[in-house]
């Protein structure tokens, strides 16, 4: 039973601790790094809280989107070092499940070698022994001997059943880790897209008012009078086109509302973050799409109108049954006219982005009796 030695696994053994304790050490540097962002994020939180209460005006609304533009940043600076510390913990497991899987082959090896010795004089039975023995000392240290090899044997059989346990719990803890690290790559795929907007927003206003408060107020003016215009038409639209929508509808259901396009929501209803939102609440969802997306009717109805405006750029408003509407703004172009009957899934125009927009998406309103609602609670 000697002739195994353990030099060998210990030198392996201490390596794989030295590179253990080294990605050890860089998870405590990226945990100390986070906890620095934080700190930082903090800050920027009390600026943007301070920013926010201020009365509306061009430089207020600038300060807003640069502190919420540093503070997407810091975000992202965030979300990477989290991503690298899971990285680091997977790691380490894999580390550990390359020393246990080593722990399972030796403990094979051990037992290989037991199995060995108790079979090498295959043949002689247990009474042989006894009866060939010459006296009594012989088979006392016979007995000895196969009690402890039947110990060992025991002892190793229960080590290899646990080292396999242990390596079943860390792949069980890698692929959550695995999963973790994917859920932290998406959110900092929605942050960079979030960032970019934001980055965005503070040219577009600035633009928009040619970096002037008088032209901020004329701004935020035309804007409210094209909300009030559209709250004030729906109502006579609805008198006027409720006995023309038709019932011939696939899900049997004309307020039923699906999808118009499938995409990331960068906003949502009434967003607290929304850029602009000192120049009007945000009434409806963002969501990002690529330029030229087919946009399709959300229901089935008749077309209010397709026009252009100051905030919405190129929209279509879609009257539905029982004073439902819905509105799809910053269209590239538009694939339907005033008074025209459109079916649930109609291409009604393409995403872009025109008007007051920040980059391609589709700007989607629903509104019931004229009052926006979250698109949310109703889209199937």
């Amino acid at each position: 039973m000697g002739i195994f030695t353990f030099s060998g696994f210990v030198i392996a053994e201490d390596a794989a601790l030295s590179d253990v304790n080294e990605l050890q050490g860089e998870i405590d540097a990226r945990e100390a790094q986070v906890d620095a962002i934080n700190s930082k994020i903090d800050e920027i939180r009390d600026k943007i809280n301070y920013y926010s209460n201020q009365s509306a005006s061009l430089s207020a609304d600038i300060a807003l989107i640069e502190n919420e533009t540093a503070l997407l940043d810091l975000d992202i600076q965030s979300t990477e070092a989290q991503a690298e510390t899971k990285q680091l913990e997977i790691a380490i497991l894999e580390e550990a499940i390359r020393e246990q899987e080593a722990n399972v082959a030796y403990q094979r090896e051990i037992l290989e070698e037991m199995i060995f010795e108790l079979n090498k004089n295959d043949g002689i039975g247990f009474i042989e022994v006894l009866f060939g023995s010459e006296d009594f000392n012989e088979l006392f240290s016979v007995v000895e001997r196969l009690e402890s090899v039947n110990a060992e044997m025991n002892t190793t059989l229960g080590e290899t059943h646990a080292t396999k346990q242990r390596l079943s719990d860390n792949k069980l803890d890698q692929e959550e880790n695995l999963d973790e690290l994917l859920v932290l790559q998406d959110e900092m795929e929605m942050q960079l897209i979030q960032l970019e907007h934001s980055a965005e927003a503070k040219e577009v206003l600035i633009a928009s008012t040619e970096a002037s408060e008088s032209q901020y107020r004329v701004l935020m003016s035309e804007l409210r009078q094209e909300q009030a215009y559209i709250s004030s038409q729906l109502a006579q639209l609805h008198t006027d086109l409720e006995g023309k929508i038709s019932s011939l509808d696939e899900l049997g259901d004309a307020t039923i509302f699906t999808w118009p396009v499938n995409g990331i929501i960068t906003a949502i209803f009434h967003d607290p973050s929304y850029p602009f939102r000192h120049l009007f609440e945000h009434g409806g969802l963002d969501i990002a799409v690529p330029s030229g997306t087919p946009i399709e009717s959300a229901a089935p109805g008749y077309v209010a109108w397709a026009r252009t405006g100051r905030s919405y750029g190129n929209y279509v408003m879609v009257i539905h049954a029982d004073g439902y509407a819905t509105l799809y703004a910053h269209l590239s172009s538009i694939n339907v006219t005033t008074d025209q009957f459109v079916s649930r899934g109609q291409i009604i125009g393409y995403s872009g982005n025109t008007g007051l927009s920040t980059g391609p998406h589709l700007h989607m309103e629903l509104r019931k009796n004229g009052i926006p609602v979250d698109p949310l609670l109703y889209l199937q």
